[in-house]
């Protein structure tokens, strides 16, 4: 069982459809935080810390000779008064140092700042929807151009209305018809029909009930109508030529023949939605705007 509409699309345009521009270099790293805190006249802690260890180690020394206690003790205690002298002292060059290496990170943090914001500006320019559609359409363009031009095939707007009635009565053909002209307002490019191409690997002549072919991108979408009739045969036949035929790069849309003849304007936006998707045309979609989605079908 197969569910309506199916929608086949070559690798390559599927790529296409998800592709942007390349993203502008920016390889500028954040500017690190310098590592050390303010500093302060005093280390108190650190005066402290050392105090502490002074003691334990006069405590240890004094268990087992008096007199070298007493030498350590004071040797510490001088060493002690030396280094917060010290630090004392060279406050004011401590902290003059530390302004400069902190104006300096500050200097670096605008600057970089600066650079991202250019680069989220040009990031932006580069993946506008209007340079995005026009990088797709460019590669769309030398995808599609080793597609053999249509020779064969008629304008649907040449095309008189078909009065042929399918096995159960209903004008089917008629039907699709006026599903092509109901579709071609809306489309830039042209829908043909009576359009031939020949499989090889299955000697087959396929012809779809109707293919929109984008002049300007010459890229080519078939519409394909199934029938509840079609038996296994038909439809091995069918997915052998659908296979070939994306392979050559040919987009393939499928609906039933009861989704074309009960709903229509459905069946177009469908195909409206799949332009939009693929970023072949952007425009047609919003004409369908107050037409409801297409009911999906089981066959």
């Amino acid at each position: 069982m197969r569910q309506f509409p199916i929608i086949l699309i070559p690798p390559e345009v599927q790529r296409i459809a998800q592709s942007k521009p390349p993203a502008p270099d920016f390889n500028i790293e954040v500017p690190s935080v310098p590592a050390y805190r303010q500093p302060k006249p005093i280390h108190i802690q650190e005066a402290l810390t050392f105090t502490i260890a002074l003691i334990a180690v006069v405590a240890v020394v004094t268990a087992f000779a008096k007199e070298l206690g007493i030498i350590v003790l004071i040797v510490g205690s001088v060493a002690i008064i030396v280094r917060v002298r010290y630090q004392f002292q060279t406050y004011q060059r401590r902290y003059k140092k530390h302004q400069d290496t902190f104006q300096r990170y500050l200097a670096k943090l605008e600057t970089y700042s600066h650079q991202e914001i250019q680069y989220q500006k040009d990031l932006a320019i580069t993946h506008a929807p209007e340079r995005i559609r026009e990088f797709r359409q460019n590669q769309f363009k030398t995808f599609f151009a080793k597609m053999q031009p249509n020779t064969n095939g008629v304008p649907l707007k040449e095309i008189d209305n078909p009065l042929n009635k399918d096995e159960n009565g209903q004008e089917i053909e008629g039907v699709i018809y006026y599903f092509g002209v109901t579709l071609q307002q809306s489309l830039s490019g042209t829908l043909y029909q009576r359009i031939k191409v020949y499989i090889p690997s299955i000697d087959y002549n396929w012809t779809p009930a109707l293919v929109y072919v984008d002049l300007e991108l010459n890229s080519h979408v078939a519409i394909e109508i199934s029938s509840p009739s079609d038996n296994a045969a038909v439809m091995m036949r069918n997915d052998l030529a659908e296979r070939f035929l994306v392979d050559s790069g040919w987009i393939i849309i499928k609906f039933t023949e009861e989704q074309v003849l009960q709903n229509p304007l459905e069946c177009c936006k469908e195909f409206a939605k799949l332009l939009n998707r693929l970023s072949l045309d952007d425009s047609v979609l919003p004409k369908f705007a107050d037409t409801p989605d297409l009911t999906v079908v089981k066959l």
